[in-house]
């Protein structure tokens, strides 16, 4: 019988845990940067950095040139010491997304069909992950867990979830449980808004933001709440339920939406949700499209104003599924002096972005991202 090999992660404790995480973000540091960063004596960073370049988990680099004294050695992670994967699941489309150790992209994946059971949906993310791993010759053991985002809610003391309507047929089973027997790996499953926020925090939010918001406009409307760089999730999972301050019999800002105006103006959709087939279909039919947008703006410039609000955030990026065409034109109405979505209430007016994480799927590459931020928790 083949033994397992012993991840180089597991046992690294909760100190170490915040080295890996600063060096990832901030690509290399001296011990010397460490130690002023984790509060610690120098001794007990040269100690714990040891263990970790001992386990393969970080590598020293050059000296830095100085003026006088040693100079310092630059430490950096290293990327093939594991793995994490990314999935984001709806009725539309399963994505994959691999990151090495450091948060860079391996591969993706993409495997759109109508995805009406969940049975078919497991499946599918199974072969996706062991295509994604051959590909990329890396060996099973090196991954540390899977991150699965979908449109869901979370229920207190139950392991059964709250699936969203689009996705109401996946229920009846256990699906974390189900998944991680499928996958032999840790899983963690989250709300797409979330896993997209945790992408922006991790491996976007260029201007470094310590608070900001991130609305997510799908087939539904939600949104994560990043706080002091960090994911707030609020009781049980469910905080920044934007999308339930809109009647889903009102007009709403969200692909559904979108979809149904088309459909009964124009008679007939694309087939799925491709943001190119989308942009394409919009622009050929751009008079239906500048009405939705009459309509659906100022909805979106409410829920925006709400949020910030009641955050106070420096940001909000608009992110989802709409396709990044629809977003910037949304984007417009969130300038508050100019579209005054409560007659005269006035906020303090936060950045309005459109993320600009080099991915295939944000939420996929953010479920990722959330693996590697849960160290070592999830060991």
């Amino acid at each position: 019988m083949m033994r397992m090999r012993r991840s180089p992660l597991e046992g690294i404790g909760t100190t170490q845990a915040s080295i890996v995480k600063y060096l990832r973000r901030k690509g290399s540091a001296s011990r010397v940067e460490i130690a002023e960063l984790c509060g610690v004596t120098p001794a007990a960073v040269s100690m714990m950095t040891r263990d970790l370049i001992e386990r393969g988990i970080i590598v020293e680099g050059a000296r830095r040139q100085t003026g006088r004294g040693a100079p310092p050695i630059d430490l950096t992670l290293n990327p093939f010491a594991a793995y994490a994967l990314g999935i984001h699941a709806n009725r539309f489309l399963v994505t994959l997304t691999l990151l090495d150790f450091c948060g860079t992209t391996v591969g993706e994946l993409q495997l759109p069909g109508a995805y009406s059971t969940f049975a078919n949906v497991k499946s599918e993310i199974k072969q996706g992950k062991e295509l994604l791993l051959a590909r990329n010759g890396i060996d099973a053991n090196l991954l540390i867990g899977a991150g699965i985002a979908m449109p869901t809610r979370f229920r207190q003391d139950t392991a059964f979830l709250d699936l969203a309507e689009e996705i109401i047929s996946w229920a009846g089973s256990d699906l974390s449980s189900s998944l991680q027997l499928s996958l032999g790996c840790p899983i963690i499953i989250e709300n797409d808004a979330n896993a997209a926020a945790m992408g922006e925090l991790t491996l976007g939010n260029a201007a470094n933001y310590q608070h900001f918001a991130y609305l997510y406009l799908s087939e539904g409307i939600g949104s994560g709440i990043i706080i002091g760089q960090e994911l707030y999730r609020g009781n049980v999972g469910n905080a920044g339920e934007i999308g339930a301050l809109r009647s889903r019999g009102l007009s709403r800002p969200s692909f559904e939406d979108l979809a149904g105006w088309c459909h009964e103006r124009v008679g007939h959709i694309p087939q799925g949700r491709s943001s190119e087939t989308w942009t394409e279909y919009l622009n050929g039919n751009s008079a239906i499209f500048e009405a939705w947008l009459d309509r659906a703006g100022p909805e979106t410039a409410r829920l925006a104003f709400m949020m910030a609000a009641v955050l106070a955030p420096s940001a909000i990026y608009i992110g989802g599924t709409l396709p990044k065409m629809v977003r910037e034109r949304l984007a417009g109405w969130l300038d508050f002096a100019q579209s005054n979505p409560f007659e005269g209430a006035r906020v303090l007016q936060p950045q309005i972005l459109i993320p600009q994480i080099s991915a295939t799927d944000s939420v996929a590459l953010g479920a990722a991202a959330m693996i590697l931020h849960a160290l070592p928790e999830l060991l």
